[in-house]
């Protein structure tokens, strides 16, 4: 489904980056949840582009949604949208979606990280406001990694949300180029990350949260560091922003099988039945077919078309966003996802 948004307010965060303020003029309601993203389609040069960008309102917390887009290097796409996206303009996304959300609210108090860095803010303080909205129970500690304070993206916003919950919520500023600073810290290493998460540990650490965003650089130091630490996987959410699995799926042997399989999909009450090579993605053979499911990265990074296999097996070339325990319970990604059995069906 398909919703048409009206631009009702822009607001400059920072150089480079705006705050896009939207009004749903769509028949549908526009239901998310706090770290979640939209899809929009983007007409550029006579082609259809489609870019992810993340909620950063809060449902029930702010009584407007908005994304926030900073502009990317060499990046003609967000270019073009700060540019060109003005109040009034009509703009069209697919529905919300994301798999980095905040787990279901329990009364267990627990710690909370927050890593961001650069505009990775953008889903995390979703999030954050969601939380201290939503979950007394949890102390927060935000670690969030910019070059200096002018460039930080909802800088006065998180100070304002400090001084109000200063019981629950704690921020740190990690400026890598900011001489003036006099904050003690300047960039995320694993060392530091460690002495921080130790430092800030108020309850058991088989209850802490993280909650990641920013470059792959930045992900991977955190992760290991974090693995090395001894928590699990299932206490750690990344969101991605950055597609970079062109290496990975191209070092991966893709299967030569060129055998039709029976690939039947549920999707808006409908059943569409495909033929497809063994050696095709479900989703590039859907396309070929002008069959249009929801997508966005076609890296199997984002989520959006994430699909539940009902029956059948599909391969994956690569997965950075399904959990073991999604995988486990038949979530597959179609961009991504060959057919290995004779008969797949799958439900969107």
């Amino acid at each position: 489904m398909y919703l048409t948004l009206r631009i009702s307010k822009v607001i400059v965060e920072t150089p480079g980056t705006k705050t896009y303020i939207l009004e749903n003029i769509s028949d549908q309601q526009l239901d998310y949840q706090a770290g979640q993203f939209l899809t929009f389609l983007i007409t550029l040069h006579g082609k259809e582009y489609r870019r992810s960008y993340s909620f950063s309102s809060s449902p029930g917390i702010d009584p407007f949604i908005s994304v926030t887009i900073r502009e990317k290097e060499n990046g003609e796409i967000s270019r073009h949208l700060l540019r060109s996206w003005k109040v009034g303009d009509v703009v069209t996304a697919l529905e919300p979606s994301g798999r980095f959300v905040y787990p279901t609210i329990t009364t267990t108090p627990k710690d909370v990280f927050l890593l961001a860095a650069g505009s990775g803010i953008t889903p995390v303080y979703s999030i954050l406001k969601q939380i201290l909205a939503d979950d007394p129970s949890a102390h927060i500690k935000l670690i969030y990694s910019n070059t200096t304070p002018e460039r930080t993206i909802f800088y006065e916003q998180l100070q304002q949300w400090q001084q109000q919950y200063p019981e629950q919520l704690s921020c740190i500023y990690l400026f890598s180029n900011d001489p003036d600073s006099m904050h003690t810290y300047r960039r995320l290493n694993n060392t530091l990350l460690e002495t921080l998460v130790s430092s800030h540990l108020k309850y058991d650490p088989a209850s802490a949260l993280f909650f990641l965003c920013g470059p792959p650089d930045y992900m991977r130091t955190i992760l290991l560091t974090l693995t090395y630490m001894g928590f699990s996987n299932d206490q750690l959410h990344k969101e991605n922003f950055v597609v970079n699995t062109e290496v990975k799926i191209a070092k991966t042997p893709l299967p030569d099988d060129t055998d039709l399989k029976q690939v039947i999909i549920r999707y808006k009450n409908e059943d569409i039945e495909m033929m497809v090579p063994g050696n095709q993605t479900i989703l590039n053979h859907a396309l070929e077919q002008d069959i249009r499911l929801p997508y966005s990265c076609k890296g199997g990074v984002c989520g959006s078309c994430t699909a539940q296999c009902i029956s059948g097996k599909v391969w994956m070339s690569v997965n950075e966003v399904l959990t073991d325990k999604e995988l486990t319970e038949g979530l597959v990604l179609t961009c991504v996802g060959y057919p290995v059995s004779k008969q797949v069906i799958l439900e969107i």
